[in-house]
């Protein structure tokens, strides 16, 4: 709830166009958006639902003592309760909260991110650089929100938007920029009303939620709302994707900086070279270049810096100061993340690679940075697009050389089954499967030599298996570190 203590009327009159003269003598104590915790002189919110159960929630908060609902469409309550219909009620909340709460991104730089894949390390990597560069600045996404290094988990990308601007606000005393993972729900659903964004970065757009979108082209609508903001002064687009210049054209940001390695982006990177140690980089802006040693894996992750790099340009900081600030930057958790072994063992790397495209990307990866064989353990999660399976069994039999497919989040579906639905295409000579991920993760460290290269991928820094409605425990990175612990002891 938020803390209003306010007139009705007089609370509602610059916000709607018209008001019902019998607000005049009610009181607003709070704005509710759980009817479980309203009480007397309370206003309840009842937000659009996907369920469509916002009348069951109406009848909470009326018994619990709510006398305004504020609805998106009309219903029956009783005569001493009042009923304001709000025509768009997602906006309007978004715009009255970042009032109410102090106006947080007038203190502090909002910066939005959007793609399918890499939203969550271009938005560490920005946070790097601008800390760096003494501008502190915040993160929230999947990982959590706060500072980079001691996040609060909320496990989800973006917030509902009355938790979100509570949370901008409270950030905001603190920070002087935040880098927003932005999902493509968060932006169909409305839940980044309010926000004013400064900036938008778009990293790419391959096969991801189409359980939800439907189709591709709808999928790429919803990201492209995030250029049509009205307050943003700049866009950053990675120019190589094949849907950037779909993108620009319906962006109405005029700014808009192209990243990448085509002879079109305004800040240009070259791979000058890969090894086990990450890989050394050449940036370019305007009449400037730097080579930069990353102690990064892929050429993807060489995009992701040049997103938060281009960015912290239109942030007004000068090339050299930013890539002086790439010289501390340091891995994202759960992506492409090194899992530290001693002796002679594998090269061990945890990735949340979980669509075809970021699973390609990965392994395309750990192969330039491999002199041996590359070892995959992966699986699909249950109750979402079921299309993506069979795409993602064929990525890893094309480019891994020893796959084990195994259990991810099999939710209310069995795993066996996921695993069948992203082999059936394969020789069976090609693969071997391990329901148990513990298990299959020691299988494949103990198979590699110290040539070779493990990539874990599908689960990144979740530290949970959800199955049958429980979320039960497990890391990635612990299988890991326990499988070459086991192997250094033998």
């Amino acid at each position: 709830m938020i803390e209003v203590n306010q007139g009705a009327f007089e609370f509602l009159d610059s916000r709607l166009n018209k008001i019902s003269e019998k607000l005049k003598d009610i009181r607003i104590k709070n704005l509710c958006f759980d009817s479980r915790e309203v009480q007397v002189e309370d206003a309840f919110v009842a937000m659009p639902s996907v369920a469509g159960n916002e009348e069951q929630y109406i009848k909470v908060a009326i018994e619990n003592g709510a006398s305004i609902i504020l609805s998106q469409k009309k219903f029956a309550i009783p005569a001493n309760v009042q009923l304001v219909v709000i025509d768009d009620l997602i906006t309007f909340i978004g715009n009255t909260l970042h009032e109410v709460l102090g106006r947080a991104c007038d203190k502090m730089a909002a910066i939005g991110i959007t793609g399918t894949n890499g939203k969550s390390s271009i938005s560490f990597y920005l946070a790097q650089i601008l800390n760096h560069l003494k501008k502190p600045c915040a993160v929230m996404g999947t990982l959590g929100y706060g500072n980079w290094q001691a996040l609060t988990e909320t496990g989800m990308t973006t917030l509902p938007v009355d938790k979100l601007h509570q949370v901008l606000s409270k950030l905001s005393t603190e920070q002087a920029a935040i880098a927003m993972e932005v999902s493509s729900h968060g932006l169909q659903q409305g839940r980044l009303a309010g926000v004013e964004f400064k900036g938008a970065i778009f990293s790419n757009l391959s096969r991801d939620h189409l359980d939800y979108h439907g189709t591709m082209e709808a999928y790429g609508l919803a990201k492209a709302a995030l250029f049509q903001w009205p307050s943003l002064e700049f866009a950053i687009v990675n120019v190589d994707d094949e849907y950037s210049e779909t993108l620009i054209e319906l962006s109405s940001c005029k700014n808009i900086i192209g990243y990448g390695q085509s002879d079109d982006a305004h800040l240009k990177f070259n791979i000058e070279d890969i090894h086990s140690q990450g890989m050394t980089v050449n940036f370019s802006w305007q009449d400037q270049q730097q080579s930069v040693l990353l102690p990064l894996y892929g050429e993807f992750n060489a995009y992701n810096v040049a997103a938060a790099v281009a960015c912290a340009i239109q942030m007004d900081f000068d090339f050299k100061s930013v890539m002086l600030a790439l010289n501390s930057i340091k891995a994202v958790p759960g992506r492409m993340q090194l899992i530290t072994s001693g002796g002679k063992q594998p090269l061990v790397l945890v990735d949340y690679a979980h669509t075809p495209d970021a699973l390609q990307q990965a392994l395309l990866a750990v192969k330039a940075h491999s002199s041996g064989k590359v070892h995959l353990v992966v699986g699909c999660g249950g109750d979402r697009d079921q299309g993506k399976r069979t795409l993602m069994g064929k990525i890893a039999a094309q480019y891994a050389d020893n796959i084990i497919f195994t259990s991810d989040n099999p939710r209310s579906e069995s795993p066996a089954q996921i695993c069948m639905d992203m082999t059936h295409q394969l020789e069976p000579t090609q693969y071997t499967t391990q329901l148990d991920r513990k298990s299959a993760i020691a299988s494949a460290i103990s198979m590699a030599s110290a040539q070779d290269l493990v990539l874990v991928a599908g689960k990144g820094h979740e530290n949970y298996q959800e199955i049958n409605g429980q979320r039960l425990f497990f890391s990635d990175e612990l299988a890991a570190q326990e499988a070459l612990l086991l192997g250094n002891e033998t």
